[in-house]
């Protein structure tokens, strides 16, 4: 039996947002038995963290879904600093992961009344969407895509989608097993719907995240999307710094009943935007031991 935590990610309360699962001594595990306990959870992250390999870095973070381990995933990685914190196994305020898509850092800010994550991913470049939106529109269930920005890829392959406000993000049904089919063959991770009415009146953005295809139909609240999110906005003209930072709220989950909340920042100097950071709050919710599977 090895320890096993189960963490809601950007939530201040229990059963809200989106749970992940942490292993944090990994490193007696294979990718078999990793990918075997990923699925057995049945959350859509489960991080296992084990120690560094190399100078510079405190620790080894790896992410799988219940299906498949992925390259970066932002609620689990946000469960994996708060279990490391609880655990009194980080030495500062500042944590530096190994990842198999290099190095990611993550900060931690003790305010009087809560405790913040914040994640500090690279800078995403976003393309436009080569493909025919049409086969993904009809898999989803939207009618038409809104016009207040353009569809674009981000670093993770997930496609950004612009709707037209929360009725439409409501209204999605989408025929699960045809999105994961034709995802996957647009070579999308998954498809978010992005509304900019919301529930709350100060947040900036509402969002539905699908990925069928890697064991997740619908995320509650998808971390690493979001960096992108906020680089579209800036690009599209929908996000305004103030001096050189532009920062918001955004939301996620509240159709699933876990709403979550994340602020997400962006730094940006002379036009250019030099870092993002994607921030919020967590609570354990389950802890206890899990079977180490077979070889």
């Amino acid at each position: 039996m090895i320890p096993i935590l189960q963490v809601d990610a950007f939530s201040e309360r229990p059963f809200g947002g989106n749970p992940a699962a942490v292993v944090l001594d990994a490193q007696r595990l294979s990718d078999r038995q990793m990918q075997a306990i990923a699925a057995e959870m049945r959350v859509a992250g489960t991080a296992f963290v084990s120690p560094a390999s190399g100078p510079g870095v405190d620790w080894r973070l790896r992410w799988f879904t219940p299906t498949r381990e992925i390259a970066y995933s932002g609620h689990t990685t946000l469960a994996a600093v708060h279990a490391l914190t609880e655990a009194g196994r980080l030495r500062d305020d500042h944590v530096v992961f190994e990842t198999q898509s290099g190095r990611l850092g993550a900060s931690v800010v003790v305010g009087a009344a809560r405790r913040l994550i914040w994640l500090e991913p690279r800078v995403p470049t976003l393309h436009p969407f080569p493909g025919p939106l049409t086969p993904l529109r009809e898999a989803l269930g939207l009618a038409t895509a809104a016009g207040w920005a353009a569809p674009v890829t981000t670093p993770d392959h997930d496609l950004l989608v612009p709707v037209a406000g929360l009725e439409s993000l409501r209204a999605l049904t989408p025929a699960m097993t045809a999105l994961g089919q034709v995802a996957t063959h647009a070579g999308l991770r998954g498809v978010c719907l992005v509304s900019r009415e919301t529930v709350d009146q100060g947040s900036a953005t509402h969002c539905r995240f699908f990925a069928p295809h890697f064991g997740i139909p619908e995320d509650i609240v998808t971390g690493s999307v979001h960096s992108s999110i906020a680089l579209w906005l800036l690009e599209a003209g929908l996000l305004h710094p103030d001096g050189a930072l532009a920062a918001f709220t955004a939301e996620q989950g509240d159709g699933l009943g876990r709403p979550g909340r994340l602020r997400v920042e962006l730094q940006v100097h002379n036009g250019t935007v030099t870092r993002v950071r994607v921030g919020g709050a967590a609570v354990t919710v389950l802890a206890g031991s899990i079977a180490v599977p077979g070889a």
